[in-house]
């Protein structure tokens, strides 16, 4: 039994780890103290973790002993990109997507309960979104991350609407389990998931699936974002535009 214990350590100790740099991603500049309470673990352990990965320069601390994430998760980030060779090319076909409509394009692949920008295509009004790439969306939030849910394994959308109601980025964001069931009807019903204004005031997205094989269950999404003024009046045509992509990209998979 204590051999059993101590190979399961390790794991417990990245376990605790990854919460740390979670945390971490969602607000820099965090003493000790509030990462033990967020993470629910001990402040021995908060310090140990956040010395190693000082230690390794993905952390850094300022004067008020608080700490943030480093320059080095770029470089990391970078490296990730580049190993996900089945969606070599996407930057060309953003390219030319954003070309045809105007706005900026994004390929967000689904990771656990989010999506993570790995390639966007900058159109008119970049500076008004907050998506990235690197950057996160979650199941709630957008036309990215609301589309990967819908096309989401039924165990893991009842898993995670169980968990609401989630904090909004605004009024306008669906939070609730209630709201989300009904959008996840309605983007079935349409094919793709619209965004209006629920994640940024003024700007309004569209999002489609991408699936590998014959799976049913999203394994990325394909949006498009943009002030409101255009997107909302044309989300069918730009849908209709995405889905065309879409098929391109879900090709090489």
């Amino acid at each position: 039994m204590a051999q059993k214990a101590s190979n399961q350590e390790p794991t417990r100790a990245l376990a605790k780890a990854g919460k740390v740099v979670e945390v971490l991603a969602d607000e820099n500049d965090i003493e000790p103290s509030e990462i033990t309470e967020r993470c629910d673990i001990p402040r021995s352990s908060a310090y140990r973790i956040l010395d190693g990965l000082a230690n390794v320069r993905l952390v850094e601390s300022s004067g008020a002993v608080a700490y943030s994430l480093s320059l080095g998760w770029l470089g990391l980030a970078d490296a990730a990109r580049r190993s996900l060779t089945e969606w070599r090319g996407s930057a060309e076909v953003l390219a030319e997507l954003t070309a045809e409509v105007g706005v900026t394009s994004f390929l967000s692949l689904v990771f656990g309960e989010e999506t993570i920008c790995v390639e966007c295509a900058q159109g008119r009004g970049i500076d008004e979104l907050i998506l990235r790439p690197g950057g996160t969306l979650p199941f709630y939030g957008g036309a990215a991350g609301r589309v990967a849910l819908a096309y989401s394994n039924p165990d893991v959308i009842d898993a995670y609407l169980a968990k609401a109601p989630f904090r909004g980025y605004n009024l306008n964001t669906l939070v609730t389990e209630t709201e989300l069931r009904q959008d996840i009807e309605r983007t079935r019903e349409l094919g793709y998931a619209f965004s209006d204004e629920d994640v940024t005031i003024g700007v309004c997205s569209v999002g489609v699936p991408l699936f590998r094989g014959d799976s049913p269950y999203a394994v990325a999404s394909l949006s498009l974002g943009g002030f409101i003024d255009y997107v909302k009046p044309n989300r069918d045509r730009l849908a209709e535009t995405l889905r065309r992509y879409a098929d391109r990209l879900m090709t090489g998979l």
